[in-house]
């Protein structure tokens, strides 16, 4: 089993956490995420900004909303069935179901964060760029993790570690790009939900270290999954 450590609700060094995360590889992307990662720098820019992380965050949720939905679905296949299902069958529908609920809410917090500071920077969000197109991505998002995860759950998971390793990076090379970020306190509505951080370059960094745990988590799964 992997021995990641799992940082979520724990004090973390947050500029030494960067710097490891910025000295490791990103895991390697498949094709889909590649054209995912081309088209966000495409509409968005190539350079970093709260807005492109904000869309970012939208469909970061999408793979665990496809899971909660997969395995709600196997469990109302399977209860009405006229087979008995193993339990062991059943016990790791529910553990996706909670994986997918506790990640999606987290994902949120990382959205409502960004849109809000956004609010507060004065920074424009389109109808168009922030809200008609993420919502045409995410919709093929979904439906290619929710065909993954029906086919091989291993699949969907490896796919999302591997798009979670790619947030992880931009964020700590977000934080890296603007000293200026150091100086700079936070504060929103939302931190009534989530770790509230003194600065935005250690909320970026937390951020960052959330995508972290999630790809750990779904790497975590791959090994269960396959029995290691």
């Amino acid at each position: 089993m992997t021995d990641a450590v799992f940082t979520m609700g724990k004090e973390m060094d947050l500029k030494e956490e960067m710097k490891r995360t910025l000295a490791t590889p990103r895991l390697p992307a498949n094709l889909m995420l590649k054209i995912m990662f081309l088209t966000f720098d495409v509409l968005y820019g190539k350079a970093r900004s709260l807005p492109k992380v904000m869309v970012l965050e939208i469909l970061a949720r999408y793979p665990y909303w496809a899971w909660e939905h997969g395995a709600y679905r196997l469990l109302s296949k399977w209860h009405c069935g006229t087979r008995p299902v193993p339990r062991e069958q059943i016990e790791v529908a529910l553990r996706h179901i909670q994986m997918g609920r506790e990640a999606q809410d987290n994902e949120q917090w990382h959205m409502l964060l960004w849109a809000d500071l956004c609010h507060q920077k004065g920074i424009p969000l389109s109808g168009f760029r922030h809200l008609l197109l993420p919502r045409m991505m995410t919709f093929v998002y979904f439906c290619l993790t929710r065909v993954m995860y029906r086919l091989n759950p291993v699949w969907s998971f490896a796919m999302n570690a591997a798009f979670e390793s790619h947030a992880e990076h931009e964020y700590m090379l977000y934080a890296r790009e603007h000293p200026e970020f150091e100086q700079q306190p936070v504060d929103s509505v939302w931190f009534a939900c989530y770790p509230r951080q003194k600065t935005l370059a250690d909320l970026v960094r937390r951020v960052g270290l959330d995508e972290r745990d999630h790809m750990n988590h779904s790497l975590a799964e791959i090994e269960r999954l396959k029995g290691r």
